[in-house]
């Protein structure tokens, strides 16, 4: 039986369709800032005011009060949603890079006599000749679906947001 292991990691980080489908999860993310940076801008000028020492009246302060309570109301539904799109968009992302690497993989091995290709994780210890990664990148490139993955580039990406959210 001929047994081969695949680092599944490496294959989706440089994988191109993945790599968009990142930047399009960060445009949906992106879309719910924009959304919650009204309400956000505007619960801070409630604060602000209440913080201020300006004495207002009681109608006012019940106005304000109220009106933090419907400001919060929506962020915490546009939060919820926001959780609940991420949650459907990374799922669906997530099977349609494996379902379409397990073509190029399957594909790669047609016709090599290779009964089973397993995920590197799965595997406790294996000699690096059953080790098909770099081969499968090869075909990704050849099929102009592949780019590195750089990690400092993950991390400005990561950075920019929690900047934009803080």
């Amino acid at each position: 039986m001929e047994i081969r292991v695949v680092d599944f990691d490496i294959l989706t980080k440089n994988f191109s369709n993945y790599q968009e489908g990142i930047i399009n999860l960060a445009r949906v993310r992106d879309s719910f800032i924009k959304k919650m940076n009204p309400i956000k801008e505007e619960m801070e000028s409630i604060i602000k005011a209440a913080n201020s020492g300006l004495i207002l009246d009681q109608k006012s302060q019940q106005q304000n009060n109220e009106r933090f309570s419907q400001l919060q109301e929506s962020a915490m539904g546009i939060d919820n949603e926001f959780k609940a799109t991420m949650r459907t968009e990374q799922d669906n992302l997530n099977k349609k890079t494996y379902d379409e690497l397990s073509a190029i993989i399957e594909e790669w091995s047609t016709g090599k006599g290779i009964d089973m290709i397993m995920g590197k994780m799965e595997v406790v210890w294996c000699s690096s000749l059953v080790d098909i990664t770099d081969s499968i990148l090869e075909s990704l490139k050849e099929k102009n679906l592949y780019k590195e993955f750089n990690e400092k580039e993950e991390d400005v990406k990561k950075e920019a947001t929690i900047e934009e959210i803080g």
